[in-house]
């Protein structure tokens, strides 16, 4: 068993090489370096246009095998597309305006929280100083990670009109992009495969048309699948999340179990970042130290259960990413496109992956995305 595994791990990296066998030309080399960077500025400076782009895409992995089945029973395809995409945008209209409120309230309130958190912060660092008065290294050290704020009593503050100009002014930004993503999504829905279908009309031999429509097929099905399981997941963990924050009194549970949820499609940032929210949040809700932690300790529980455990079982070996390439995915769409492109930056990581993997050619590529 063991030698049939090193085989197999000694021809992959065969296949690896030989894609560095190959002779470099400087010019060439030039030339395509001088590609990559004019790509760059035009996915960054034309990101409204990309972006929506690249959300419809996903969208219509999931969406299209849905609007495929309801022609079967004589649905035609523009009407299932305005029902799907108008029963997503009024969950999402209902779900905003529902949330408004906490959202709202917790963004008036940030400057609390944060004095709130200076203080217990300034409180544990100071029994921590009577605890080590006759070691001056410890005392560094508890400073260092408490921080220097409290000790020199300074306080943080935090400009209200802007952080709410900021806020508007991203919120008015996201509600155009899902706009036009809703457009280019009910275009695709309703013309799907028209693109493809004209692309194998230039295809001039039957075999490679044949191989193209093969290559497609698996590619929507295993990328839908990949998609609406990971869906599925973060709606899971949400819920879980919103549920676990009920039980111990964190105010506004639902919101929190929203945001988990939603920020989990990007790993590891997603989850910091909610983690540090919702930390935030108890230091502002709770006044003894051990009802603090047990909000932020309980979230940090269920995504090292989802992450370790759950995902893994369910999507097996096939769809497992390379923890390096994820964090290197994570970091190139989030400088590239912000927020957004850190929540689209694993499923277009898969689409690329599942991709090479169905591509003779590419199939060393494929490889190197995964474990």
């Amino acid at each position: 068993m063991s030698d049939t595994h090193q085989d197999e791990e000694q021809a992959h990296q065969r296949e690896v090489m030989r894609l560095f066998e190959r002779p470099i030309q400087i010019r060439s080399f030039i030339m395509t370096a001088i590609l990559v960077i004019l790509l760059l500025y035009t996915l960054y400076f034309a990101r409204f246009i990309f972006i929506p782009v690249a959300l419809a895409l996903i969208f219509n992995l999931i969406l299209g095998p849905l609007v495929t089945r309801m022609q079967r029973f004589y649905i035609p395809r523009w009407i299932s597309a305005l029902l799907l995409i108008g029963s997503f945008a009024a969950i999402v209209v209902y779900g905003c305006y529902m949330l408004m409120g906490p959202a709202q309230y917790w963004i008036k309130h940030a400057p609390e929280a944060f004095t709130s958190f200076e203080e217990k912060t300034s409180q544990l660092q100071q029994q921590i100083q009577d605890m080590n008065e006759s070691t001056e290294e410890i005392k560094k050290a508890a400073t260092k990670m408490i921080g220097k704020a409290a000790n020199q009593g300074e306080t943080i503050s935090i400009n209200d009109e802007t952080l709410r100009d900021q806020i508007v002014t991203n919120l008015q930004w996201t509600g155009g992009i899902l706009f036009m993503t809703l457009i280019m999504l009910y275009f695709m829905l309703c013309g799907r495969g028209f693109v493809f279908r004209k692309l194998l009309i230039m295809t001039r031999s039957g075999r490679s048309r044949r191989n193209a429509v093969r290559i497609v097929r698996h590619l929507q099905s295993d990328i839908s699948r990949y998609l609406v399981t990971v869906t599925g997941i973060n709606i899971l963990l949400g819920a879980s999340v919103a549920l676990v924050l009920w039980l111990i009194g964190l105010t506004d549970p639902v919101l929190w179990g929203v945001l988990v949820g939603v920020l989990n499609f990007a790993p590891y940032a997603g989850a910091a970042i909610s983690l540090a929210a919702i930390t935030l949040a108890s230091f502002a809700t709770f006044d003894t130290l051990g009802h603090v932690l047990a909000a932020p300790a309980a979230v940090f529980a269920l995504n090292v259960l989802e992450g370790n455990f759950v995902t893994p079982a369910i999507h097996g070996q096939r769809f497992e990413m390379s923890p390096l390439m994820v964090f290197f995915a994570l970091f190139f769409w989030g400088w590239l496109w912000g927020v957004a492109g850190m929540l689209m930056a694993v499923p277009l990581l898969v689409v690329c992956k599942v991709t090479f993997d169905h591509i003779e050619e590419l199939r060393p590529l494929g490889k190197l995305l995964g474990r």
